[in-house]
């Protein structure tokens, strides 16, 4: 897990959102979907803001050794970030985190999320192309220019996206409605599902991939946890989540958990 001073080589505004490239060969031969790093978000000489910010990598090219983050600039550390110009060097730390971990056997893969954790959905999106996995990308936010454009997913990969909100997930999903058939859900048709989630989302999600399979066994469905992880390695005990198997810590023992562990 070291630190990083790598240079923007292009930066990007979509809509609301960011896109950094990042010349880090080293951070790109170690990054895994699902994993974060942590930024530094100040000018030099200043320490304001003190705490780093974590930032979902969402891709990462070995061959060019570039990683990309994406960012929705919300709070000032993140804005910060995201208004830096190419050419600026910056203060990583990482990958850190539990990345995703895609079967060998699953072919037919589905992504859904929302909030600060979904560029990991991109990045995974990404390395299961290459690995001839056909995904589809279900994405809700809370306005369109906050949802990321279909052209930074590989080419085959198949998007839909709602804009009225990140509740909408559920509705994507397939959620439970009256005269809705076990099969309209796209979970029926996934031999694996991993998702970006914020805490208020864990309870749709789960109930929603328990009305779409008449089975759910462990490892199917996967998610990354976004929320507070202020030190990164599990030190500060900050970002505790209640599991069955106990306490863990986001930022160690995650972000990537297996759903039933969180329900």
């Amino acid at each position: 897990m070291p630190y990083h001073e790598p240079t923007i080589i292009a930066r990007r505004e979509l809509g609301a959102l960011c896109q950094l490239t990042l010349r880090a060969p080293e951070l790109a031969r170690a990054a895994r979907p699902g994993q974060y790093v942590l930024a530094r978000c100040a000018p030099p000489g200043s320490a304001d803001p003190l705490l780093r910010r974590a930032a979902f990598l969402a891709g990462a090219d070995l061959a060019a050794g570039t990683v990309d983050l994406l960012l929705d600039p919300s709070e000032r550390g993140l804005i910060w970030l995201a208004d830096q110009r190419v050419g600026t060097w910056l203060d990583l730390f990482g990958p850190l985190g539990t990345p995703f971990v895609l079967d060998r056997r699953t072919r037919n893969l589905l992504l859904a999320g929302a909030g600060p954790a979904l560029p990991a959905l991109i990045f995974l999106a990404r390395v299961a192309a290459a690995d001839g996995v056909a995904a589809v990308l279900l994405a809700a936010a809370s306005g369109p220019d906050r949802l990321p454009p279909p052209f930074l997913l590989p080419s085959d990969a198949e998007y839909q996206s709602s804009a009225v909100g990140p509740a909408a997930l559920a509705d994507l999903l397939g959620a439970p409605a009256p005269g809705r058939s076990l099969f309209a859900s796209p979970i029926a048709w996934a031999d694996q599902i991993c998702l970006a989630l914020t805490a208020d989302l864990v309870t749709p999600a789960a109930d929603a991939v328990r009305a779409g399979r008449m089975r759910w066994g462990r490892g199917f469905a996967q998610a990354a946890l976004a929320g507070p992880t202020p030190c990164g390695v599990g030190t500060c005990q900050s970002c505790l989540i209640d599991t069955r198997t106990g306490l863990r810590t986001r930022c160690k023992d995650g972000p990537v958990f297996d759903l039933r562990d969180l329900q």
